[in-house]
């Protein structure tokens, strides 16, 4: 079967490698190629925005849910920022572990301004407008209590807001603080090295940046509270960047605004995490938000559409064409379509180390060049694992609405929001 698989390919003209391999060549190769050589430029010409002064005041609004075990650590954290004022609000979710009590205890060191106890768990959106009323000032920076950040993250985020008014939101960059517990979260440190550092670079620089992380991130106040704070439901990260650019905002992203966040190390967490997010976008893009799409909508904006086409099309219809891919070379080219499998993926990994080398020489991070030798694994990783979860996500959220149910939610607040 090798034999003859390896003959086949040898015997195949440049156009007949095309026919073969169309997947890779109408939806590989373009994303690759336009993204990495277009962020490279970026980065060349780039003008950055200049300092921020020390004294301009931000609110960092910090809320959990059983976080006892990183609370410490985030917030010291943030204590050793270039750029130190800031007011550290900390909102307890509803814990059943004693988390008010150590954010009361860091309040007495003076580590922390304002402790906000819900009392009952509500969910993060509902945390987070709660939070947002104990922030004083008019930049907010929002961040995951298991986050951490490097000395000049926060200085970094907020130079776009302060030098540009027309600027509502900017996403940070996010690290896996944790690459060596496991096989997975080396993958997953590639992944988001990928994905986000170059990733949501190439869509900033087209004004089309869908999400500012919910693990790290910045806001101009009157942009949240124009449009209403954070909406109930999975993907409410993506659900207020969405409302803030729709209410004529720039969304931005600052690669040099680094945080560390741990990744899930098991299969099971993992596989738990990325279903709730990719049902979000059934949710959020296809049914929530499609009024997009609608060029009548007195709000209508070109960028919005382009934003969600781009998510659709990468992450949905990309996770169907692969399906279809994998048939058509069963069907078509029988006992070689696994050798076939085997070149597609060769190809893969040059063009992924090519994109981890664009990474590293304009987005730098200390420690990534360890994880080299896991690029080829990462490729099967993106391919299959990722891919077999995008799958189960969006046929159980299109049939069964399966994000109506999910228990990252409490259940009073699940029956409470409205049904999009």
């Amino acid at each position: 079967m090798l034999e003859d698989g390896l003959a086949f390919l040898a015997s195949q003209d440049f156009r007949s490698l095309i026919s073969v391999f169309w997947y890779f060549a109408i939806f590989e190769i373009p994303r690759y190629t336009l993204s990495t050589i277009a962020v490279g430029v970026h980065a060349a010409f780039h003008r950055p925005y200049p300092r921020t002064p020390a004294t301009t005041p931000a609110s960092v609004l910090m809320v959990g849910h059983n976080e006892t075990k990183g609370l410490v650590r985030s917030v010291r954290s943030l204590h050793e920022q270039t750029h130190r004022n800031l007011q550290i609000v900390v909102v307890d979710d509803g814990s059943t572990e004693p988390m008010t009590e150590l954010a009361l205890r860091l309040q007495q060191q003076g580590l922390v301004d304002t402790v906000v106890s819900a009392g009952i768990r509500g969910g993060k959106a509902a945390a987070l407008n709660l939070g947002l009323r104990y922030c004083r000032h008019d930049i907010i920076v929002v961040a995951d209590i298991d986050t951490s950040f490097d000395r000049d993250a926060v200085e970094h985020l907020l130079r776009p807001l302060v030098h540009d008014p027309s600027i509502g939101a900017v996403g940070g960059n996010i690290a896996v603080r944790n690459p060596r517990a496991s096989l997975l979260t080396r993958f997953q440190s590639l992944e988001y090295f990928s994905n986000i550092s170059l990733g949501r670079q190439f869509t900033s620089m087209f004004g089309i940046l869908a999400i500012v992380s919910g693990a790290f991130g910045a806001y101009r106040r009157r942009g949240l509270e124009t449009v209403g704070g954070w909406d109930v439901g999975p993907g409410d990260d993506s659900n207020v960047t969405t409302k803030i650019r729709r209410a004529g905002w720039r969304i931005i992203f600052e690669p040099q605004a680094w945080a560390l966040t741990d990744v899930p190390v098991t299969d099971r967490a993992l596989d738990n995490q990325r279903l709730r997010w990719n049902r979000s976008l059934i949710r959020n893009r296809w049914r929530k938000f499609r009024s997009v799409f609608n060029p009548f909508q007195h709000n209508f904006s070109t960028a919005d559409m382009v934003a969600a086409i781009n998510l659709l099309w990468f992450h949905l219809v990309l996770t169907f064409a692969w399906v279809g891919y994998i048939t058509y070379l069963v069907l078509n080219h029988g006992a070689d379509a696994l050798v076939l499998l085997i070149a597609l993926h060769a190809l893969v990994i040059f063009f992924d180390y090519f994109e981890f080398a664009v990474a590293m020489l304009f987005v730098p991070r200390p420690g990534m060049w360890r994880l080299l030798a896991y690029v080829p694994g990462m490729t099967f990783y993106v391919a299959y694992y990722m891919r077999i979860n995008r799958l189960r996500a969006y046929l159980s959220e299109l049939v069964l609405r399966r994000s109506y149910t999910d228990p990252f939610y409490p259940s009073k607040v699940r029956d409470a929001q409205d049904q999009f």
